[in-house]
């Protein structure tokens, strides 16, 4: 036991409750060691002494008093040390805050920057020109930016070569059938002028001959009507018996010859007005000629042959003009077959140069691959318990190594042991750290355009968020269609061949891990 430092001339004998000691300690601990200690020194002294009421009731007062006098310990410390005390524990917390947040956080073992490959490939056959100030790798592009000129000096132009012969024969039939056509339709005028001079003179004769028989019936009508009369003095005459009975016949047939000639001469009149009025038609009626004259069936003729060349120009143009279009299409066609030039598709860098300048090349070979900076992704690989946390949709941070900023993002697809089957710049067995692949869906990294593409950092997931729950069969629509039927047969199977085919997984990665650290 350590021995109290008293006050001169007292000893630990006849020390009384209200000695004060001279040199107090300065922490809690010294504090109440000295507590006990005189609470050991005073239970001593009561089983040496013997006890009475009025010792009892000193010693009661005697430790009150000691009490009421003695200070806390924080009372006995300087508050600018508790205050010096307290920034540094504030600062020790936030300085080992940061480290402990990322050990304690749910993050990826490996993360790389990623991007999609756009090939571009020959679209014809011929020998390839670099048409772009370069085609190094790394170089920038933009879209519509030519790159690559092609040129096929062995296409083939046989068929445009026929189109174009059968166009000029076309054209030379068009202009010879244009002046046939010429000359038949002045042939045709001519024609028309005969049978309208004909057509005229038949006119004229006709309504001459009119003319005629109208004289004609005139003079049958006076002698009918002088027979008329002679009929009648003959038959006053004959009644009073001065005329025989002979002369009286004989003027009854004179007067019935002559209306039989004016009926003749009615008929020969109405006659010729039918044949007049078809005249005036263009219809020649009589004995001794056809409908027609000559010239008019001349004219008919060369009417009909110009119909049919009209005809057949008109057929022959349309072709022409349908040729002319073929030939047009067949033209770029040959041009497409002849030529091309290979252009930039989107905004990146190129990231491989897989052909030279005068190299001859096939149809689709790949020619050059490009680097689409405007679909950047990370990449990211995990630990089994982690991929057992996650669910696309799943708000996540990405940070570059080197760089403070983060970025948020999603998750966007979980492809577990397999490996998912993508044209990315990095292929995701690149990445051996953790078998579990992740692919990230960052909008910042695309949006900056800066094709930051092997870069790696870490990506650390939100894990206070939950997955959306399933659908309940309440909330599907009516017409939603039922869910395939499993039987309880299939599912142990599925799911031993599930767990099978992932503990084989894990066995094999073991196996190479471990197989990699031994060499």
């Amino acid at each position: 036991m350590r021995q109290r430092n008293l006050s001169p001339g007292t000893t630990p004998e006849n020390a009384q409750d209200g000695d004060v000691p001279l040199d107090l300690a300065r922490t809690k601990s010294q504090a109440d060691a000295l507590v006990r200690l005189k609470r050991f020194n005073q239970n001593v002294r009561s089983r040496a002494m013997p006890d009475n009421s009025s010792d009892a009731s000193a010693r009661a007062e005697a430790a009150a008093a000691e009490r009421r006098s003695a200070k806390p310990w924080r009372a006995r410390i300087p508050s600018s040390r508790i205050a010096k005390s307290l920034l540094a524990l504030v600062a020790a917390i936030a300085i080992a805050w940061v480290p402990v947040q990322q050990l304690l956080a749910t993050t990826s073992a490996d993360a790389t920057i990623n991007a999609r490959l756009i090939n571009l490939r020959a679209p014809i056959n011929g020998q390839v020109t670099i048409v772009a100030p370069s085609v190094a790798v790394g170089t920038p592009v933009q879209p519509g930016e030519p790159l690559l000129h092609i040129t096929n000096m062995r296409a083939d132009r046989q068929r445009l070569d026929d189109m174009r012969r059968t166009l000029s024969n076309l054209k030379s039939e068009i202009r010879v059938s244009g002046k046939q056509l010429e000359r038949f339709k002045e042939i045709r005028g001519n024609a028309q002028a005969q049978r309208d001079a004909f057509q005229l003179g038949r006119v004229r004769q006709l309504e001459t001959r009119q003319a005629e028989l109208e004289a004609q019936l005139k003079g049958a009508e006076a002698h009918r009507d002088d027979a008329l009369k002679s009929v009648n003095r003959v038959k006053t005459l004959n009644s009073k018996g001065y005329q025989p009975t002979a002369t009286l016949l004989h003027a009854d047939r004179d007067y019935k010859v002559s209306l039989n000639e004016v009926d003749a001469a009615n008929k020969r009149l109405d006659g010729n007005k039918i044949e007049l009025e078809a005249a005036r038609k263009g219809l020649f009626v009589g004995d001794s000629y056809n409908d027609l004259p000559r010239s008019a069936q001349r004219l008919d003729e060369l009417d009909q042959r110009i119909a049919d060349l009209t005809g057949e120009l008109e057929q022959r143009q349309a072709r022409v003009a349908h040729l002319t279009n073929e030939i047009a299409d067949e033209t770029r066609q040959f041009n497409s077959r002849s030529a091309a030039t290979v252009f930039a598709t989107v905004d990146g860098r190129i990231w491989e140069t897989l052909t030279a300048n005068g190299e001859e090349v096939r149809s689709g070979q790949d020619l050059l691959r490009v680097l689409d900076c405007g679909s950047a992704t990370v990449t990211a690989t995990v630990s089994e318990p982690v991929y057992n946390t996650l669910w696309i949709g799943q708000p996540v941070d990405f940070r570059l190594h080197g760089d403070s900023r983060r970025y948020p993002g999603t998750v966007a697809a979980l492809t577990g042991l397999a490996v998912a089957e993508a044209n990315f710049a990095i292929k995701q067995t690149s990445l051996k750290r953790e078998p579990y692949h992740v692919t990230i869906s960052v909008p910042g990294l695309a949006a900056q355009q800066r094709c930051n593409v092997g870069r790696s950092g870490q990506v650390s997931f939100d894990t206070s968020s939950r997955a959306p729950a399933p659908a309940s069969p309440e909330s599907l629509p009516p017409d939603a269609p039922p869910a395939p039927k499993v039987s309880a047969n299939d599912v142990p199977a599925m799911t031993g061949s599930a767990a099978d085919f992932a503990s084989a997984m894990r066995r094999a990665l073991k196996g190479s891990h471990a197989s990699g650290s031994i060499e």
